[in-house]
């Protein structure tokens, strides 16, 4: 993100767009408190026998949900309209300077060079900026797991415990399985597809020649051969997700069973009610939630902040 913050620097738009992300990302550290507390009011009325207190309890907790999505909604629609002028914006700076550059600097690259940096690469740059799972994402899905882990560590230390024995495991599994060999997979899968291309395109294009000299079936094997190539590629690819899955399936609700467990020793010797137990369960969703998000945001920002860099480096040309 360092390229991503020096672009905006060069904008003089850095402190405005802080700013906006702030007020964008308490919006699901919130939505999970409001939705654990009323369940935990629920269940609380039905243990002390107030039922009574049940309509009010659920109006309150629809007024507060209604006035949370109405604040987020207002807040993102000033972020899209700051979004759409910071394009508008980049799409001049970078034409400007295309114009002012020297013409022995153009003709160091191709017209699609150009091109791709003038479109391509500030469509990325912008889907860092507002696009999902990308920078807005990362802050609030960050402040989600953070804020969600200091509210479930102050209401239960144990269950806080137990969900953090299951948490960051799974994390540090998950980075070495999947986020750090995803990437790596994509590019070479992206070789072998130019190969392949490159590949098909004489048996189209010098159909003849490759007739004449009888080359048909060593152009064949060659095209075989790659194409098993993406297919071992393709196939690593899909085991590395599906065990990114079963960590996932196998952590999740394996820390979820360990919850109820440990909670449900808890309410039966008195140190817990169940409202407080469901309370719990919640924030440690939300802690899961954002912990997920979290990750796959950092995936999506790896793979466009080279678009940023490009950017930023025609800029200073």
């Amino acid at each position: 993100m360092h390229e991503f913050f020096k672009l905006l620097k060069r904008l003089n738009i850095r402190y405005r767009y802080m700013v906006l992300l702030l007020l964008r990302s308490p919006f699901d550290v919130i939505r999970t408190y409001i939705q654990a507390v009323l369940l935990m009011d629920v269940f609380s009325c039905l243990e002390t026998e107030h039922a009574d207190r049940l309509p009010a309890v659920c109006i309150g907790g629809g007024l507060l949900c209604a006035a949370l999505f109405l604040y987020n909604g207002i807040v993102w629609s000033i972020y899209a309209a700051f979004s759409a002028r910071t394009e508008a914006r980049l799409q001049k700076e970078l034409t400007d300077q295309i114009l002012f550059l020297p013409y022995r600097l153009v003709q160091r690259r191709g017209s699609g060079e150009w091109f791709t940096r003038r479109n391509g690469d500030i469509q990325a740059v912008m889907t860092m900026m507002n696009g999902p799972l990308h920078i807005p994402h990362w802050m609030t899905s960050l402040i989600n797991t953070i804020l969600s882990s200091f509210l479930l560590l102050k209401c239960s230390p144990v269950l806080f415990a137990v969900t953090g024995a299951f948490i960051l495991p799974y994390y540090l599994l998950h980075h070495c399985v999947v986020l750090k060999r995803l990437p790596g997979f994509k590019e070479e899968s992206r070789k072998v597809m130019a190969d392949i291309a490159s590949s098909i395109k004489p048996l189209i294009t010098d159909a003849e020649v490759i007739a004449i000299y009888d080359a048909g079936d060593m152009m064949l094997k060659k095209w075989e051969g790659d194409s098993r190539r993406l297919m071992k590629i393709n196939r690593k690819m899909q085991l590395c997700r599906g065990l990114g899955d079963l960590l996932s399936r196998l952590f999740g609700i394996g820390g979820y069973l360990a919850l109820l467990l440990t909670g449900f020793a808890m309410v039966s010797g008195g140190t817990m009610t169940f409202s407080r137990l469901v309370y719990c369960s919640q924030m440690r969703g939300g802690i899961l939630s954002g912990l997920l998000m979290l990750m796959t945001c950092m995936s999506n920002i790896k793979e466009n902040a080279v678009c940023a860099k490009k950017v930023n480096e025609s800029l200073e040309e």
